[in-house]
């Protein structure tokens, strides 16, 4: 063991300590606390590479100062006019609606064109915030449904309620490959091909010679009917909702409609329709000035509202036109992943703190947008080609921290000083932004940001001004390079993605010359931006007028409290969680940055299987098998019906052993390439790629691959035991103990990196076992409400004409189930209310619930006490006892979570709650996190876990005396409920308690047809699948995966760039070049030119 390391780690852990009482103790005041919590702990200085600048800590103190001042003062709306908030408020509904009702029609005049949901491109939280006008744009992505994946209406043979994510995969409608005969595509680019069939012949008019779809004839259609839509009054006052999109129900984020269609069966999706003042009057094309804006097929298709209403034009300034920009993004929902090694998340390494959100945003598909390529990128048949959009990981990434986290409050302070670079660089300068740098740009530095840094501590208050320092530099270096890295894509260049202005291009003469000048006079402004900065945290002067911190008592408020619960995390992990004896060195070393002569010698040795907890191996296991539905995804799709179809070879050795042999061998190979893969693309250090780059290469390569036919050998000698087959945590220890193995036998180029991952698995799984509870509490509540729904649903359609199941509703209401409560709170405020369910194509059912006089209490006739239905033969009971306190609630008031800054409740509208309180939307939200820190759930709930209430109670100080008591006070019962739980643990709970709300009125009860099929009980989905099993249909999806590979592979089941596998087309009889044929019965056959070699001896 390392003394020097050691003695360098413990005086850490010994200064944080000291720290931690004297700045965080329970007699010191809330001043000193929020002193100390303005320092960051991790960056004792900062320096920024590309701008040459280095910030001290009381520089960084002092920016975190002025940076949370700023975003308070935006958070506060410009205008406090009740009138022109209502007036806002009504002119989003009305041009919601009127969306709506113009798709609606679009659909009636092409079919082909009808989208059944309108998605939405920004998150409710993001769509909360405050956004000054009339610089409010909407952007929807409209689904063309009859070419997207998941299909409305899957097969019938598909009659589960939901999918546990091993089903059979339904067939798209949609093939896409990014490089082939069509033509060479840039990066971040794809062509949309219709399968062969129905929907080949039904776009064959904007389909290419070589059959892909022509995005301009698209676009150019869409503009038409939508134009023509405009001009169109229809009197139809019901749509058909098993096709179009007329309820405000049916509104939602891109993520969750993809999860929506792939997880809920259309049998059981309930959404709110119109209320009955908006049945009665449409929104009429008349009454708007409307103005479709489109640029031959390029970019999204604008459409421009003008409002003539008195009340309405109230929402604007006096001094700007009273117009709304809507841009129509079309879209076509593919299923599947991008290939390759430097993807996202395939390069974020398993022990990342967010691989287990990634790995599942990702199982939904993405989307094709008619997006044409920048004309300075070459491109061949440059009218087929479709921009790759991730929507379904991006909005899970920004959802997953509420709107006082460190992250989004990062993303606040770069859109303001981006915003105002121009105009404090001259005054005389209309313009308020960059050119080239756009929205989704600086959302793309934070994700980077996400992956860069993994440490809880890293993201704590005070690092504020630091993130937001190296967003900005990052930004600067991307502008002199002229390029910067897509989130999912590396090599695709989001800056050439924003359209320059056309006074710009017309100036220089030449896009290219036009892009150049922008580029320049850009990077000048983001430099002089960080000058400034540089100038004010160096600067003594007072705050800016209308900058003050003594004022936001909240704020200060927060940063102590979660300054203080991050101060205790490391503590009360090392005591729940000790630390090894042979791991005190490195991890010391890895997660303190003390020692350096460390950091350069042998991290040690690797922890063993033994020293994983059985925690950690439930939370292994269930990463482990979400990686593998994430590589099952990426393989889904990218095989072509008709072509010869090759694999990797590295599942040629499948010959030999059992079918489970393999699967574990499989996911053996997949682990280890992922662990070498993500070491090899986070690495930077400059010697090893120089090292890369010499002619040792070879030698390298031929000792891994000595190295991987050894580890073979040894997992076919050994056949699993049947234990193993039968429990997940006994196949991941297995796992363990072979990586162990393997990293024992491994060159001593791969030895270290294999070493390290194992120690960063153990260090990141010893913290995640804390917040892993709570996630699966979180997560299989949200599918409790999907399954009590979906019963709900069930009763409607088998019910009788006429009944609307207000009975039941009430039922479940007193039972708990969110959903309930949330339509009997929308009961009450509007009167009625109407479900609208479309099981099938072409049928719709509408249910309309109303409010009902209160009955007698002497009316206990027959007939009376016949129309209620016992409790029995309803909907189950909701199966969470009620506690004495509500841990949410302890981690709104510790944690200080703020709410956003939306409308008031008494000003939303109609179809605003409607929409955002519609059953599915809420209970496919409610799975997301919305949480503070940097990880999977909440500090509070972690601290719960372990049994650490005293931390909470001292934490508990620094709160105001008016909130201090009551807290402490839950803190107390809280621990004595489960001391008590503790002791009586065989005590079961029934699970039946009822919700009292006087202010409720009875609702009318009436007859229904009990479901006899349902028992009362509904069986909850097997979310649990087995990891062999998964191994294996991943496995026999790779083999159908068309590929050429080279024997000297340097990865396990590495996939080669497109590029390669052309060039290995046209010369496909150079020696080490082999091909691989998937015959009809299923066969693999080997064909191979000069290399002397079969299928045997290759890895």
């Amino acid at each position: 063991m390392d003394v020097r390391g050691l003695a360098a780690g413990v005086f850490g852990c010994m200064k944080r300590c000291r720290e931690c009482r004297v700045c965080f103790g329970r007699n010191n005041s809330l001043e000193e606390s929020v002193e100390k919590s303005l320092e960051p702990t991790l960056w004792p200085r900062l320096r920024l590479e590309c701008a040459g600048l280095n910030f001290k800590r009381h520089q960084l103190a002092r920016l975190n100062l002025r940076f949370a001042s700023l975003i308070s003062a935006v958070d506060v709306p410009e205008e406090g006019d009740s009138g022109v908030e209502r007036a806002r408020a009504a002119v989003e509904q009305a041009t919601e609606r009127l969306l709506q009702r113009l798709l609606c029609t679009v659909a009636d005049l092409d079919s082909r064109f009808a989208t059944k949901f309108l998605a939405t491109l920004a998150s409710k939280a993001e769509r909360a915030e405050h956004r000054p006008w009339p610089g409010r744009r909407f952007h929807y992505m409209i689904r063309l449904d009859s070419l997207s994946w998941p299909p409305l209406y899957p097969a019938p043979e598909a009659d589960s309620d939901f999918d546990n994510g091993e089903t059979e995969e339904v067939a798209s409608s949609t093939a896409f490959f990014d490089e082939g005969e069509a033509g060479v595509l840039p990066p971040g680019w794809l062509r949309v091909k219709p399968a062969q069939g129905a929907a080949q012949q039904a776009w064959a008019e904007f389909l290419t010679p070589s059959g892909c779809l022509r995005r301009d004839r698209v676009v150019e259609r869409f503009a038409m009917l939508l134009s023509q839509a405009a001009g169109t009054n229809t009197n139809d006052s019901e749509t058909d909702e098993s096709r179009v999109c007329g309820s405000p129900g049916k509104v939602l984020d891109a993520a969750l409609l993809q999860q929506l269609l792939s997880q809920i069966q259309p049998q059981h999706q309930l959404f709110y329709g119109p209320s009955e003042a908006q049945r009665c009057r449409p929104p009429d094309p008349r009454d708007f000035q409307l103005a479709v804006v489109h640029e031959n097929g390029a970019g999204p298709v604008t459409l421009h509202i003008g409002f003539l209403a008195p009340s309405l034009q109230l929402a604007f300034p006096p001094d700007a036109r009273n117009i709304v920009k809507v841009h129509l993004h079309v879209g076509v929902a593919l299923s599947g992943w991008p290939l390759g090694p430097s993807t996202f998340p395939s390069r974020l390494p398993l022990h990342h703190p967010l691989a287990l959100l990634a790995y599942q945003s990702t199982q939904n598909g993405y989307f094709a947008v008619a997006a044409p390529p920048p004309p300075n990128l070459r491109c061949e048949e440059r009218r087929s080609a479709w921009a790759a959009a991730f929507p379904t990981l991006e909005l899970e990434l920004d959802e997953h921290f509420c709107a006082s986290s460190t992250p989004r409050r990062t993303l606040n302070v770069l859109r303001h000083l981006v915003s105002r670079m121009k105009k404090e660089a001259n005054d005389d300068d209309d313009s308020e932004s960059l050119t080239t740098v756009d929205d989704y740009t600086l959302r793309t530095l934070v994700w980077q940001q996400l992956e860069r840094w993994t440490s809880v501590n890293a993201w704590e208050p005070a690092s504020l001004a630091a993130h937001v320092l190296l967003a900005l530099d990052s930004l600067l270096a991307a502008l002199k390079a002229r390029h910067a890295s897509h989130l999912v894509l590396p090599d695709c260049n989001i800056l050439c993605q924003t359209p320059l202005d056309a006074s710009l291009v017309a100036k220089y003469g030449d896009h290219e010359e036009a892009y150049d000048a922008a580029m320049v006079e850009d990077t000048q402004l983001v430099m002089d931006c960080l000058l400034r900065l540089y100038q004010a945290g160096t600067s003594t002067s007072p705050l800016p007028q209308g900058v003050s911190w003594d004022g936001e008592e909240e704020e200060r408020r927060a940063a102590a409290l979660e300054a203080a619960l991050l101060r205790r995390w490391g503590n009360a992990l090392n005591t729940v969680s000790p630390l090894p004896p042979e791991m005190l060195t490195s991890s010391l070393t890895r997660f303190e940055k003390i020692s350096k002569f460390c950091c350069g010698q042998d991290t040690g040795d690797p922890p063993t299987p033994e020293q994983f907890s059985s925690r950690q191996l439930d939370f292994l296991a269930k990463l482990m098998l979400e990686f593998l539905r994430f590589t099952k995804c990426c393989y889904a799709p990218q095989y072509k019906e008709g072509n010869e179809a090759a694999v990797d070879v590295g599942s040629l050795r499948c010959s030999s052993g059992s079918e489970e042999t393999e699967d574990f061998l499989f996911l053996l190979q997949a682990v280890i390439n992922q662990a070498l893969g993500s070491a090899a693309h986070t690495t930077n250090s400059k010697q090893v790629k120089r090292r890369c780059r010499q002619n040792t290469r070879r030698a390298q390569t031929d000792k891994q691959q000595v190295w991987q036919e050894v580890v073979c050998d040894s997992v076919r000698r050994e056949p699993l035991a049947i234990g193993v087959l039968q429990n997940e945590m006994a196949l991941v220890r297995l796992l363990l103990k072979w990586l162990f193995k393997a990293t024992e036998l491994a060159p001593r180029a791969l030895k270290r990196r294999l070493a390290n991952f194992l120690t960063q698995l153990w260090a990141t799984s010893r913290e995640a076992v804390w917040y892993l509870p709570e996630w699966k509490k979180h997560r299989q509540e949200a599918q409790d409400e999907l399954n009590a729904m979906a019963a709900f649903c069930t009763m409607l359609l088998n019910s009788q004409e006429g009944w609307t199941g207000v009975a039941v509703l009430k039922d479940a209401a007193e039972k708990g189930w969110s959903w309930a409560k949330s339509a009997q709170s929308e009961l009450v405020r509007s009167g009625c209310l109407q479900f609208v369910l479309a099981p099938a194509k072409g049928v719709v059912r509408r249910c309309d619930v109303a409010l009902a006089i209160q009955p007698s209490p002497r009316d206990t006739s027959p007939t009376q006490v016949s129309k209620q239905v016992s409790r029995s033969r309803t909907l189950p009971a909701k199966g969470t006892r009620p506690t004495n306190i509500s841990q949410d609630e302890l981690t709104l008031r510790l944690g200080h979570r703020r709410g956003s800054s939306g409308h008031c409740g008494s000003l939303i509208p109609a179809h605003q709650r409607l929409k955002d309180g519609s059953p599915m939307t809420v209970a496919l939200d409610n799975r997301r996190r919305h949480g503070q820190q940097f990880a999977l759930s909440s500090l509070v709930h972690a601290f719960i876990a372990m049994h650490k209430i005293s931390v909470l109670q001292d934490v508990a100080s620094l709160l105001p005396p008016h909130e201090r008591q009551p807290v402490l006070d839950a803190l107390q019962k809280l621990s004595r409920a489960r001391r008590q739980t503790r002791k009586h643990s065989s005590f079961e709970s029934d699970g039946k308690f009822t919700l009292k709300n006087p202010e409720f009125p009875l609702l009318e009860l009436v007859g229904m047809k009990s479901n006899e099929s349902t028992g009362g009980r509904i069986e909850s989905a097997n979310m649990a699948c087995n990891i062999l099993s998964t191994c294996r249909n991943a496995r026999n999806l790779q083999r159908r995966h068309s590929l050429y590979s080279s024997l000297g592979a340097g990865l396990i089941y590495s996939t080669s760039p497109a590029s390669v596998r052309r060039r290995h087309a046209k010369d496909s009889s150079r020696q080490g070049i082999a091909l691989l044929q998937l015959a009809n019965n299923g066969e693999l056959t080997l064909h191979s030119r000069n290399t002397g070699l079969d299928s045997s001896q290759m890895f």
